[in-house]
């Protein structure tokens, strides 16, 4: 049995995304997600080590920014976030740790930031 890597907590979830990159945009939905990344299906293929805008879309109508890489590649894709504006991050905060197992462990977590929030908001 191999160790985990991950150093986040993930969460199973499904909704809608939409993956920018290389004047593309690829539809797809979530699977997992953690506050570093998330795991997906795509449409149409997407390709490993590209940057990329990803966009996140739950039923509420709340759409979520963040600027990624691509790091897993065909239509079983995967995206490590590197930046994303503040409000963004705060409601990818509250979704992760209302979906936890330990959502305090979700808070700890967060003593060692895996990046820094921007201070403006991604374009609509």
């Amino acid at each position: 049995m191999s160790e985990e890597r991950r150093k986040r907590s993930r969460v199973s979830l499904e909704f809608p995304l939409t993956i920018a990159f290389e004047g593309k945009r690829v539809r797809g939905k979530v699977h997992d997600l953690s506050l570093k990344g998330l795991a997906c299906s795509t449409e149409e293929w997407i390709l490993p080590g590209k940057e990329c805008e990803v966009t996140l879309e739950l039923e509420s109508g709340l759409r979520m920014h963040m600027h990624g890489r691509i790091i897993r590649a065909g239509q079983d894709g995967a995206i490590d976030f590197i930046r994303m504006d503040e409000a963004s991050f705060a409601h990818l905060r509250n979704l992760v740790r209302l979906y936890a197992e330990d959502a305090d462990l979700v808070d700890e977590e967060l003593r060692h930031p895996a990046f820094t929030p921007e201070e403006e908001p991604f374009p609509e």
